[in-house]
């Protein structure tokens, strides 16, 4: 597993397959890289992938101090440059998603597509920020215990909670993260600038993605931003909540592959 070191920041990643094509993935609040497990296994077949942990998550704890989106988009791109990687097809869900619209709205030249995953376009509202204040509070007072369920029924669709072990091994993940770093997650998905309004600028071919039983971001919002983009691709999954990539792997891989095909990959 390579790692790198910004500002005494540890920013793990997995590095798979090999080409001249290569697919950055990036996670979503409160998942890590191993949520990309199946996706990454399946590109990397075919093209090279860096499945990164974004800081505050997985292996690139702990965080020595609060972040941004705007550090997150500079930790993925530090990743393409120790990597020597001019350009990739940038893949990220919901936090991932908005590190990604940065990166591609501040360094287009190094982004050659984008898919996007349970994206919210929008700024968090006054009583959004109170609220993941609190939970931040709790989190690192108390930790995810006391709102363990709640976090798993904002991350997961009904159809996977379901499955034997699913939702087991989430909670292994967020058990694992230090009180600190889910904290100081929480609170940077809190302070997440709004993609409406940078998406016009973006020329990347995109294509949005949207789980079916998504309740933290519905296929509204998806449907918003896909029109900014100037009428984006917009796929909706069945069977997936939240984190997609893991609830429906396939499916997602299909699509990135899709876009992937229609740059000539």
């Amino acid at each position: 597993m390579p790692t790198l070191m910004r500002d005494g920041q540890r920013v793990a990643y997995d590095a798979l397959g090999s080409g001249p094509e290569v697919v950055l993935l990036a996670h979503n609040l409160m998942a890590q890289r191993g949520s990309f497990a199946a996706v990454a296994g399946a590109l990397a077949r075919r093209v090279r992938v860096l499945a990164i942990d974004l800081r505050g998550h997985g292996e690139s704890v702990p965080s020595p101090r609060a972040f941004t989106v705007a550090d997150l988009a500079d930790d993925m791109l530090a990743v393409l440059d120790v990597e020597g990687v001019e350009r990739a097809v940038i893949v990220g869900t919901s936090l991932g998603a908005s590190a990604a619209v940065m990166l591609a709205s501040q360094h287009p030249a190094r982004v050659r597509g984008l898919v996007l995953l349970s994206a919210t376009p929008y700024a968090a509202t006054s009583i959004d920020r109170l609220r993941f204040a609190a939970l931040a509070g709790v989190l690192r007072g108390l930790g995810p215990a006391p709102v363990m369920s709640a976090i798993v029924g904002q991350l997961l669709g009904a159809s996977y909670r379901r499955q034997p072990g699913a939702v087991a091994a989430v909670t292994r993940w967020i058990r694992a993260t230090p009180r600190r770093d889910l904290a100081r997650a929480v609170l940077a998905w809190a302070g997440r600038p709004a993609l409406a309004g940078r998406l016009g600028s973006i020329r990347a071919p995109t294509t949005v993605i949207v789980g079916a039983e998504d309740s933290a971001c519905p296929r509204g919002f998806m449907a918003a931003l896909a029109a900014e983009l100037g009428g984006a691709p917009l796929r909706v999954i069945a069977g997936a909540g939240h984190t997609v990539q893991m609830e429906q792997p396939a499916a997602v891989t299909e699509v990135i592959e899709e876009l992937l095909a229609s740059l000539g990959a």
